[in-house]
């Protein structure tokens, strides 16, 4: 799928941060400036820089411009930035990745899986399960679940591949947004059987209810991660306060 003007102009400042090329604290060129620079609409630069200060990297001084607010030196070391694969997670930490797929099998929501999903009951869902595997060690588990109507034609060899790189690349979908909820958790007898554990008694959970560009709930994935190889990154907003 093709990214848009925005997306591209989003990706090249993103990158330019994270190395350090526009530096932490400065002031990024001005929106006449970056349409220049880009041959674009100012509308585009706009919704870049809108997305960029939703993922915490700039943030607008009125009067002054955009400022750089994300210090690349305080940047995950271990983990998901955003919505990111394993495999770009890898390739940005530089470790050797794979994914063995565990399960692969078509389930129809009941009340329970509706209420842990988010899907309607009676969705027929595909469900994949696999573990990722950092260098020599399996550091986490994935378990998705997808509607059907989408994913119907997912194979072992597709999930290993890449689920997203299915989605986005052979299906045209546009992954948008995602929204998760972290917690800590005793070790489960599946999270010893299927993840290098090291002696941990716990694991790192993130629950992910992901949507596409429509704004239309596609995936619902639970990933179980060894602690130390998890970290996450987040920018929140303090609202005005009665």
């Amino acid at each position: 799928m093709a990214k848009s003007v925005y997306q591209e102009i989003y990706q090249d400042l993103k990158k330019r941060i994270e190395a350090g090329d526009i530096a932490y604290g400065a002031f990024l060129p001005s929106e006449n400036e970056l349409t220049t620079s880009y041959s674009c609409s100012r509308s585009s630069v706009r919704r870049a820089l809108a997305q960029l200060a939703a993922d915490g990297y700039v943030q607008s001084q009125q009067g002054k411009g955009v400022r750089v607010i994300r210090d690349p030196s305080l940047d995950v070391s271990h983990g998901y930035d955003g919505l990111e694969t394993f495999k770009e997670m890898a390739a940005r930490l530089g470790f050797t990745a794979s994914t063995r797929c565990l399960a692969l099998n078509r389930v129809t929501a009941d009340e329970d899986l509706a209420r842990l999903t988010g899907f309607p009951v009676g969705t027929k869902l595909v469900r994949a399960l696999r573990s990722r595997r950092a260098n020599d060690q399996v550091v986490s588990t994935d378990e998705s679940y997808i509607p059907e109507s989408i994913a119907s034609g997912l194979t072992p060899e597709l999930v290993e591949s890449g689920i997203y790189k299915y989605l986005e690349g052979e299906l045209g979908l546009g992954i948008a947004t995602s929204r998760r909820i972290i917690t800590v958790e005793a070790a489960t007898q599946a999270d010893r059987d299927n993840i290098d554990l090291d002696g941990f008694n716990a694991v790192a959970v993130m629950r992910s209810h992901t949507f596409d560009t429509e704004g239309l709930m596609l995936e619902y994935t639970e990933t179980h991660q060894r602690p130390e190889f998890f970290s996450n990154y987040t920018t929140v907003t303090r609202t005005q306060r009665p």
